[in-house]
């Protein structure tokens, strides 16, 4: 990462790192380097802590009358890999990761690794300028995911359920397919299916939120 790169990655995110390795780091995939000093999948692993905790604390603030069971909705829904690979691709900041040739030619798992690079953003930012400013940070990139989070949310998985009730009479049908990655931190894979749909997979770091994400790409292909 030249120079010139590591100036427009500041300017997007709107902030001077430190200590530039950091950042050249955090947009180091693990194809190019298995080397954790090198990759960004231990600073991932911070980054994700550190969200969690940044999105949590401001739906307190702003839901004071939320159960604990609709604030966990809504963090799922913020923090999950699909909404974090959004923010990357629509800052353009995906332009920036740096990938083995093999893995720029496979496209499979792109989501998945562009929601990583956004938790390695944070972890980054974390180390390089502490939690307050990574708390401004990450506020202001989802600024407008906090928007559109309605009062009354249905998960994908009970709307999915109530489609295939309502018009086939029956349950959508979840498979699981597999995990991996490390025991502390695995990565499930499931599909789902209704009545003449095909199925659509999705992983995740639990197997309801695998399911969560998967639901709500059949849902979007049925432009519900």
């Amino acid at each position: 990462m030249n120079k010139i790169e590591i100036e427009q990655i500041e300017k997007i995110i709107g902030i001077k790192f430190n200590k530039k390795k950091i950042l050249e780091q955090a947009f180091t995939h693990k194809s190019v380097s298995k080397a954790i000093e090198i990759n960004n999948e231990r600073l991932e692993f911070l980054g994700d802590r550190v969200l969690g905790l940044v999105i949590a604390g401001n739906l307190n603030k702003i839901y004071p009358t939320d159960s604990e069971g609709q604030l966990d909705k809504k963090l799922a829904l913020l923090v999950n890999k699909s909404t974090c690979a959004k923010i990357i691709q629509d800052l353009k900041l995906n332009n920036f990761l740096n990938l083995s040739k093999s893995q720029k030619k496979n496209k499979f798992g792109n989501e998945k690794i562009f929601g990583d690079l956004c938790e390695s953003l944070i972890g980054a930012v974390y180390l390089d300028q502490g939690f307050e400013i990574t708390n401004k940070v990450v506020l202001k990139l989802w600024k407008n995911k906090f928007n559109k989070i309605s009062g009354n949310i249905i998960d994908p998985k009970t709307k999915l359920q109530e489609y295939s009730l309502k018009k086939f009479k029956k349950l959508p049908i979840y498979k699981n397919i597999s995990n991996h990655g490390p025991s502390h931190k695995p990565i499930f894979k499931v599909s789902v299916n209704i009545t003449g749909s095909k199925a659509y997979i999705a992983e995740g770091r639990s197997k309801k939120i695998a399911q969560s994400l998967a639901a709500k790409k059949l849902l979007q292909s049925l432009k519900i």
